[in-house]
């Protein structure tokens, strides 16, 4: 079942906007553990986030019309059907130059829709310290999921809980993905 995640979010991901395994890096522990869970930092990816546990590091050059495009993603199985995940990938800045940020996260949005044969609920167009974020639901027939995109310049993170067979519990939403956060 991992390997049927793992594959699901890397479709997921797929770098809409338009795995070779490495070592896990980057986790700090708070100084206090909250709810059993590790403060993750990527100093590489720019961004702190509260992981459940210890995710694991994975690299993949994936083809796009714009050319291979390098995507990093950092997940945690919860259980065979659970899986929380962060991924990033940076795109030559003259493909983002110039476009409506929103309308560039709208067709992520549709592309992961599409790719997971799923329906988008809850949308929100929002900011996370000043730059543009879109958050939506998606329901498919397999998994469904809680996803939030995050357009930093031109690099674009994914942030996601994929579940089988309902949405992620609402506590799991506000403690992973409402955590995110941007650092230099």
């Amino acid at each position: 079942m991992k390997k049927q995640i793992i594959f699901l979010a890397l479709i997921l991901t797929g770098l809409t906007l338009h795995a070779s395994s490495v070592s896990y890096y980057g986790v700090q522990k708070a100084g206090k553990v909250l709810a059993g869970k590790q403060k993750f930092y990527s100093p590489d990816g720019k961004f702190k986030i509260m992981f459940p546990a210890e995710p694991t590091r994975t690299e993949e050059n994936v083809p796009t019309d714009l050319g291979d495009i390098k995507m990093v993603m950092f997940m945690y199985e919860k259980n065979p059907s659970e899986a929380f995940m962060v991924a990033y990938s940076d795109y030559p800045e003259s493909s983002i130059s110039g476009q409506e940020p929103y309308a560039l996260m709208e067709s992520s949005k549709e592309g992961v829709l599409n790719n997971f044969g799923a329906t988008a609920e809850n949308v929100k167009k929002y900011k996370i310290q000043n730059y543009p974020a879109l958050s939506f639901e998606g329901r498919g027939t397999d998994f469904c999921t809680s996803y939030l995109l995050v357009l930093r310049n031109n690099r674009l993170y994914q942030i996601a809980i994929l579940k089988a067979g309902q949405l992620p519990d609402k506590a799991d939403v506000k403690s992973f993905i409402l955590s995110f956060e941007l650092t230099n």
